[in-house]
């Protein structure tokens, strides 16, 4: 794979976590200014909290890159497609749930107390729904390339 790729899924890791979605809740949802919405969505933070979500983060991503390295799906263009497919899953998917796990905090709703419980629960989703992602996304590649190679 190339460097792009790798790129990618270190700062897809890196970057999407529920800190990061808590700072564009609170400027998009929240109203604040980006940087007191800075402060609010780091107020709480600290390195242990950041190292624990992340250790449940990581799973989807070591799952890619170990087939991303050791699968054939890196030698082909459509192999490419899934695993970027894949990667984009993950990483929307990430982003989608922490939203979701924080949005009641900029709004009237009720925060339930069993939120916290998706950050293991979010990136264990994430695995099985980047792996159908990936094979829908390789299913459709090979079929228009077929398609495409007729005409």
């Amino acid at each position: 794979m190339r460097l792009l790729f790798w790129i990618l899924v270190f700062l897809s890791f890196l970057l999407i976590n529920e800190t990061t979605v808590e700072w564009l809740l609170a400027v998009i949802v929240g109203g604040y200014a980006p940087q007191p919405g800075f402060e609010r969505a780091t107020q709480y933070f600290t390195l242990e909290s950041f190292l624990f979500s992340a250790s449940f983060r990581i799973v989807p991503y070591i799952l890619l890159s170990a087939i991303a390295l050791f699968s054939s799906l890196k030698s082909s263009t459509i192999g490419k497609i899934a695993l970027y497919c894949s990667l984009a899953t993950i990483s929307l998917f990430h982003l989608w749930g922490y939203w979701g796990m924080q949005h009641s905090l900029f709004t009237s709703e009720h925060t339930s107390s069993t939120s916290a419980l998706a950050i293991v629960f979010i990136p264990i989703h994430a695995i099985w729904l980047s792996a159908v992602a990936g094979a829908l996304s390789y299913g459709l590649a090979k079929l228009t390339e077929r398609v495409f190679n007729r005409a």
